[in-house]
C-alpha cells in the first residue's frame, strides 16, 4: 500500500494523471478494454481472406505474408481519444462547439505519443491494433469478410465516437473500421518473411491504421478500410481523417 500511494504522490507531482481502474475489476483501467494474450493472424496474402480487396496499385504487398504471431495480453483504448479528452493535456487545442465527443484528429504521431505517455500509457503497436481489430480469426473488417458501407462511417463527416454499433471488434473496441484512421507506435518496415521492397522502408515513417471517413475522393477503394491494411506516413505529418487510441501492458 505504501508504494502504491508513492508512486500516486510522484505522478501527481509530474502533473501526470494516475490511471483510474474500474470498481468491478480492479484489473481494467476504465475506458480500456483486455485483449487477451494468445495467437493472432496478421497480414494478408493472394490465398487469404482479403485477397478480393487488395492490389499492387494500393502497395498491399506491404502488408504480405498472412502469418501467426502471438501476443502477451494488453490493454487498449475502447474507443478513440476525443476532443474532450485530449483538451485537458492541451488547453489551447481548439475544436468547434459540440464536438467534445468526437475523435480528436490533425495531431502527429509525436502528440499522440505524448498525450498516451502523460496518461502513464502508449500508443499501441501496429500488430496489437490488428490484434485487437480482427480478433484470433483474422477477420478483414470487424464485422465479419464482407465490406459494408453501412456498417462504419465512410461517409463526409466525422462522427461521435461509437456512432455505428456494428462497427465493434469482438474484443468490444469501437470504431476501428471507419471514422478515423489511428497512429500506432510502430515503425514502417516489411513484415518477417516478406520479399516484397518498399523504398520507404528507410525513411523512418510510422504506421497508420484503419479505413476513415471521406474517402471518396480516393474512390473509397475497399482495401482501405481492411484490418491489415498499412498505411505509412511522416510522424510530423497532421491529418484530419487521423486520430489515435491509447494502449497499456497487462500486469501477467
Amino acid at each position: 500500500m505504501k508504494h502504491t500511494l508513492l508512486s500516486l504522490c510522484l505522478l501527481l507531482s509530474l502533473g501526470i494523471p494516475a490511471l483510474a481502474f474500474s470498481g468491478d475489476n480492479a484489473k481494467s483501467p476504465t475506458g480500456m478494454v483486455l485483449v487477451p494474450a494468445g495467437d493472432f493472424i496478421f497480414g494478408s496474402d493472394p490465398s487469404s481472406n482479403l485477397s478480393s480487396f487488395m492490389s499492387d496499385s494500393t502497395s498491399s504487398q506491404n502488408a504480405y505474408p498472412s502469418q501467426t504471431g502471438t501476443s502477451p495480453s494488453f490493454y487498449i483504448d475502447k474507443y478513440e481519444v476525443t476532443y474532450g479528452d485530449f483538451i485537458h493535456f492541451k488547453p489551447k487545442a481548439k475544436y468547434a462547439e459540440g464536438r467534445a465527443d468526437h475523435p480528436v484528429r490533425g495531431v502527429s504521431w509525436f502528440e499522440a505519443e505524448a498525450y498516451c505517455f502523460w496518461l502513464n500509457k502508449r500508443l499501441p503497436t501496429e500488430f496489437e491494433w490488428e490484434k485487437a481489430a480482427r480478433g484470433p480469426d483474422g477477420l478483414a473488417f470487424v464485422w465479419g469478410n464482407e465490406f459494408s458501407r453501412e456498417k462504419g462511417n465512410f461517409g463526409k463527416l466525422v462522427k461521435p465516437i461509437g456512432s455505428f454499433p456494428q462497427d465493434k471488434s469482438v474484443f468490444g473496441l469501437f470504431d476501428m473500421n471507419g471514422n478515423v484512421s489511428e497512429w500506432t507506435s510502430s515503425a514502417y518496415t516489411g513484415y518477417p518473411g516478406a520479399t516484397y521492397k518498399d523504398p520507404n522502408y528507410k525513411k523512418k515513417l510510422r504506421v497508420i491504421r484503419g479505413g476513415a471517413y471521406n474517402k471518396r475522393e480516393h474512390g473509397f477503394l475497399e482495401v482501405f478500410a481492411t484490418l491489415a491494411f498499412r498505411n505509412p506516413a511522416p510522424p510530423g505529418m497532421r491529418s484530419w481523417d487521423t486520430g489515435f487510441r491509447c494502449a497499456l501492458s497487462a500486469r501477467d
